[in-house]
């Protein structure tokens, strides 16, 4: 099983290549799988998990898993192997390794140079390691916060001074966006002052909204990471999702009203308004980190706080719309 080297290039801290490690077990597909065994046995590899079949120039042809090697009676190793396996080239990001990864339920990933040659393979604790940051990455930027940068305290690490600089921009575009929600207040200014109880359940519509649209926004996130989706059928069922859910709560929502207040017209506009806002909070939630991405934006950064004002501001505007209309 000799093992390649691959020439020394300088890669980014994120590169495939910084994950990863050379020494790992290669065979060739011809090779009996008695041999193969025996040749594990007195070895220390970097990265044992998996054996990696190459041909006779070195290009990855395939794998085969530890447990499929020992469990297999088949004589060539072609024979158990997964062919045509895919790999990352070195230089790939490491949001590449953590696709195929979750993709293929891969255990080590194989790490192949331009030419298609095997140069190593990211172990397993790499593998959790890339996603976890992957994961904390995301989660970061859907709070408007710089990307996640390798380790889980390196935002409690950070000076007081870089933490506050990074979460201000996004709060501030908040703080100014926020207007157009006291601006849609003050426009129904008459209707609040002709009920009250109408002012009550505001709280109610907002948290509904911000919490519809956040899941939303997370399926988005995911779904984008995952590579190439079609967000047509997505949209479309994250809408009907929107719906169903807020028809649900508006019934229950409507319900509580008409036996705590005993006014079915007021009762009727809460309902109405939790179901459009249901279905706007999702349709808002799903679709901004996608037109981020098409406008050549991360789709996570800060889609969290803009949707918020979006899905609050639409919300509330078709709510105190129906208590005018169906109240007053």
């Amino acid at each position: 099983m000799p093992e390649n080297s691959e020439p020394h290039h300088t890669y980014h801290r994120e590169a495939a290549a910084a994950h990863m490690v050379a020494n790992i077990p290669r065979v060739h597909l011809d090779t009996p799988v008695e041999k193969v065994i025996e040749a594990l046995r007195g070895r220390l590899y970097d990265c044992a998990d998996t054996v990696f079949v190459t041909d006779g120039s070195g290009r990855l042809m395939g794998i085969v898993r530890i447990n499929d090697l020992f469990g297999n009676n088949a004589e060539r190793i072609g024979d158990i192997m997964e062919e045509e396996h895919e790999a990352v080239l070195a230089g790939d990001d490491q949001e590449e390794i953590a696709r195929l990864a979750i993709r293929l339920n891969m255990i080590a990933v194989p790490v192949v140079d331009e030419h298609g040659q095997l140069i190593g393979a990211v172990p397993p604790e790499a593998v959790f390691r890339i996603l976890r940051d992957e994961h904390m990455e995301d989660l970061q930027r859907l709070a408007g916060i710089t990307a996640y940068e390798g380790r889980a305290d390196t935002a409690l690490d950070a000076p007081i001074m870089n933490r506050f600089a990074r979460r201000m921009p996004w709060l501030i575009f908040g703080l100014f966006a926020s207007s157009i929600i006291t601006l849609v207040m003050m426009g129904f200014e008459d209707t609040l002052s002709q009920n009250v109880a109408a002012a009550f359940f505001v709280p109610a519509l907002v948290y509904i909204a911000g919490a519809i649209g956040t899941q939303a926004v997370s399926v988005s996130v995911r779904s984008l990471s995952a590579g190439e989706v079609a967000i047509g059928p997505l949209l479309r069922d994250e809408l009907i999702i929107g719906i169903f859910i807020g028809t649900v709560l508006g019934t229950f929502a409507g319900c509580a009203v008409l036996i705590v207040f005993g006014e079915a017209s007021l009762a009727l506009a809460v309902g109405l308004a939790v179901l459009g806002g249901g279905a706007v909070s999702a349709l808002a939630g799903f679709a901004l980190p996608w037109s981020f991405l098409r406008l050549g934006f991360d789709p996570a950064l800060g889609s969290g706080p803009i949707c918020t004002i979006v899905q609050d501001a639409a919300s509330l505007s078709l709510y105190f719309l129906l208590v005018t209309v169906l109240v007053l």
